[in-house]
């Protein structure tokens, strides 16, 4: 690589420079020896340097400074020892004793310099060593264990961790691990025994998910494969699989089955268990596991429903019902406790006791981990730490061992810190304690539902407001937020919110909002969702469903007078014509609102409406009131939304740099927002994104639905903290119910 890493970063091209810089970072974490690093660095440092002193890009210089302190590390960060011909002279005599005679010693010091040598170079073969030093007796005899010991003599200490030597070997072996640009983990050992219960710690982004889907998909090298060693992945998004193809020629996917096929599906025809699972049996571990059937109980879950109606809760419990069926050996899950309140948990708890298998676990929640853990396995330096603790306080005892740590017990933005902007003021509103969101009697039901959702709920939020839904699962919480944001219509009751209002939501699976740009980097993601001072997201959620009224109002004719220039009410266009001398083309249908303006000496605002099959330079100014009576209150809506955005993104240009220093607020590094694609991301980062994109046109009122599942520890101490420093109002739904937040002093000026 030597030779194009040096053209590379001999190139004009800063982005060149950067792609070589970022090669050397990613090559220099993978060196296990630091003698493999130090032979290029001659010829690598001094590019690298430069590249430092020359790029102008910051991002791309931030790019080349990591790289040249990798590099840096790599060579002299870690103990580098040199074998001397000294010590192997030692070596050589303690290993054979009173065997080496006078003549003997006359070669002693040649082989030792050969010993040495070999082990400065890392040449380990045993035929090599055996050919040069083995034809001098008497040092044949033991020359593989004197290579053996010069070898491991010859690598950097480790911390030597406790063996478990109880219970029965489920897998020990060692591996690397890699995904996109990078580097998870390197030459890394773990050690999984049965009936354990594995936590695994670190911080987003360091292969948590990575590691369990790899095994899930028989991609780590050297574990078991599912033939072996049945292995689970749980995890909220469920895949959409193609298991048949309609009449109409659309595929149907797993998820638009009923649960009970699903379970069916993956253990007789994903994991192709060796007794098939029957629908009946499939039906009764579900009954068992809490979920609706005909004649039982009305639940939130109903296990003839199709998949796609499961929340990320009842998804969860699905897939544990196919763990069950299979009998595995190793189950692991991905943030289990995220969308499951506090009887929901005692029931995973509960259930996860009686599992007769190995548990490995992701979880941010540390009530959870302390409780239920034996073993902790920590990410460290791309490396596998494992702790073996006390049940019912493990975390605890790893934390106690290393405070470094504490953050599992301790939320602080001391790490990580996200910068929410300033909301901004709002017409007509001068005090932040005025309601300007309000939900009044509202009652939802789906059409599939024998009853509603929700009944009768009112709301108010303020920009002072910090609003906490609550409810048990399936009570509605996330219905009622839908309603909120118009993303459903409300079968009864009113909702208002004030003129210029902007409102940020965040969904309770927040990687739907991406879904459709797996592909792209945040950065695009964001320009492509605000272009144009519209966010295309907020347009896909709203309903666009009339109203009986609306419908009632639009059936009304509606005309402009040519001789006063306003719409009016016609009962018969052709006869108005006369009368009046309305426009010769009759009846009026506004297409879109392209501007706003307030009239002069009152509180109220005109519309230029852009009419159906006529010109944009035959808009008219229309009244609010009339237009509402026309109805198209959504029109006039739309154009309030984008006014307000537009209000909001004055101080803001929809730029790469802009993009980027945005995403940083929210913890998004710049190699991850404009040179990673998404779907090589993991889930906090994507949280993070989603959070900073529903942040950018500077909402008065932010809606979170569950953000805290998929953020590690640093991530929600950022949250929380900079949910107290907002100046808008928050309406937010979760079950994590950690109190340890570390309450910093106030900033200067605040």
């Amino acid at each position: 690589m030597l030779p194009v890493l040096s053209r590379g970063l001999n190139d004009k091209s800063e982005e060149v420079k950067r792609t070589c810089c970022l090669i050397v970072d990613n090559m220099c974490k993978v060196v296990e020896d630091p003698a493999a690093v130090v032979p290029v660095m001659p010829k690598l440092e001094p590019l690298v340097k430069a590249a430092v002193e020359k790029i102008s890009d910051p991002e791309a210089r931030s790019v080349a400074e990591r790289a040249y302190g990798t590099m840096s590390k790599a060579a002299a960060g870690a103990e580098l020892k040199h074998a001397t011909v000294e010590s192997a002279t030692a070596l050589f005599e303690s290993s054979l004793g009173g065997k080496i005679d006078d003549e003997a010693r006359l070669s002693l010091s040649y082989v030792a310099t050969l010993a040495a040598a070999a082990t400065n170079m890392r040449s380990y073969d045993p035929e090599a060593w055996k050919k040069s030093i083995a034809i001098c007796a008497p040092y044949g005899e033991a020359i593989d264990d004197i290579r053996t010991k010069m070898e491991l003599a010859s690598k950097p200490a480790e911390e030597v961790e406790e063996e478990d030597t109880e219970g029965v070997d489920l897998y020990k072996g060692g591996f690397s691990l890699a995904y996109g640009t990078l580097t998870l983990l390197r030459d890394a050992k773990m050690h999984l025994k049965r009936d354990r219960f594995y936590g695994l710690l670190g911080p987003n982004q360091c292969g948590k998910t990575t590691l369990m889907r790899a095994i899930a998909n028989e991609q780590l090298e050297g574990f078991p494969k599912r033939d072996e060693l049945k292995s689970i992945f749980v995890e909220h998004e469920i895949e959409d699989e193609e298991v048949g193809v309609q009449d109409d020629g659309f595929p149907i996917l797993s998820v638009d089955k009923p649960g009970w096929w699903w379970v069916m599906h993956t253990c007789n025809d994903i994991y192709k268990i060796a007794n098939p699972v029957s629908e009946e049996k499939a039906k009764e571990v579900m009954k068992e596991t809490g979920f609706g059937y005909p004649g039982g109980p009305d639940r939130a879950a109903h296990l003839d429903n199709p998949v796609t109606s499961y929340s990320g809760g009842w998804k969860m419990k699905m897939q544990l019902c196919a763990a069950q069926l299979m009998n595995a050996d190793v189950l692991m899950l991905d943030e289990p406790t995220g969308h499951l309140d506090v009887d929901n948990i005692k029931w995973l708890e509960d259930w996860l006791e009686s599992f007769t298998g190995s548990i490995i676990c992701t979880s941010h929640f540390s009530p959870f981990l302390d409780k239920m853990c034996t073993h902790i396995i920590d990410f460290q330096d791309r490396k596998l730490k494992t702790f073996k603790g006390e049940k019912g306080r493990t975390l605890t005892q790893f934390v106690e061992k290393y405070p470094e740590k504490k953050s599992y017990f301790e939320l602080s933005n001391e790490i990580m810190k996200f910068v929410f902007p300033e909301p901004g003021a709002m017409e007509g509103v001068k005090s932040r304690s005025k309601v300007i969101l309000r939900m009044d009697k509202v009652t939802f039901q789906y059409p599939t539902k024998d009853k509603p959702t929700i009944m009768d709920v009112s709301l108010t939020v303020s920009q002072v407001s910090r609003v906490a839904v609550i409810g048990a699962n399936g009570a509605g919480k996330s219905t009622a937020i839908k309603v909120l944001v118009g993303e459903q219509k409300p079968t009864e009751g009113t909702i208002w919110k004030a003129s210029g209002l902007r409102m940020a939501y965040v969904a309770q699976h927040a990687f739907h909002h991406l879904e459709k740009h797996m592909q792209e980097t945040p950065t695009q993601y964001i320009m492509w969702r605000f272009a144009g001072n519209d966010d295309k997201e907020s347009l896909e959620f709203k309903s666009t469903e009339l109203s009986v009224d609306e419908e009632k109002a639009r059936a009304t004719k509606w005309c402009i007078d040519s001789t006063t220039g306003n719409v009016r009410r016609c009962t018969d266009p052709k006869e108005d014509a006369k009368k009046a001398k309305i426009d010769e083309a009759g009846a009026v249908v506004p297409d879109a609102c392209v501007n706003r303006r307030q009239k002069k000496k009152e509180k109220t605002y005109e519309y230029e409406v852009k009419w159906q099959f006529k010109a944009m330079d035959q808009t008219t100014w229309v009244e609010k009131d009339t237009l509402v009576k026309m109805g198209y209150l959504k029109i006039v809506q739309r154009e309030d939304e984008r006014q307000a955005a537009m209000a909001g993104l004055m101080t803001k240009q929809l730029t790469q740099p802009s993009v980027e220093k945005h995403l940083g607020d929210f913890g998004v590094d710049p190699e991850s927002a404009s040179h990673t694609q998404i779907n090589q991301l993991s889930g906090g980062m994507k949280v993070k994104i989603v959070l900073a994109a529903s942040m950018w046109q500077n909402p008065h009122v932010l809606i979170l639905d569950e953000p805290t599942n998929y953020l590690d520890r640093n991530g929600l101490g950022a949250l929380v903290l900079a949910i107290k420093d907002y100046k808008g109002g928050v309406l937010i739904i979760s079950h994590n119910k950690d109190r340890s937040v570390k309450t910093l002093p106030p900033r200067s000026g605040s």
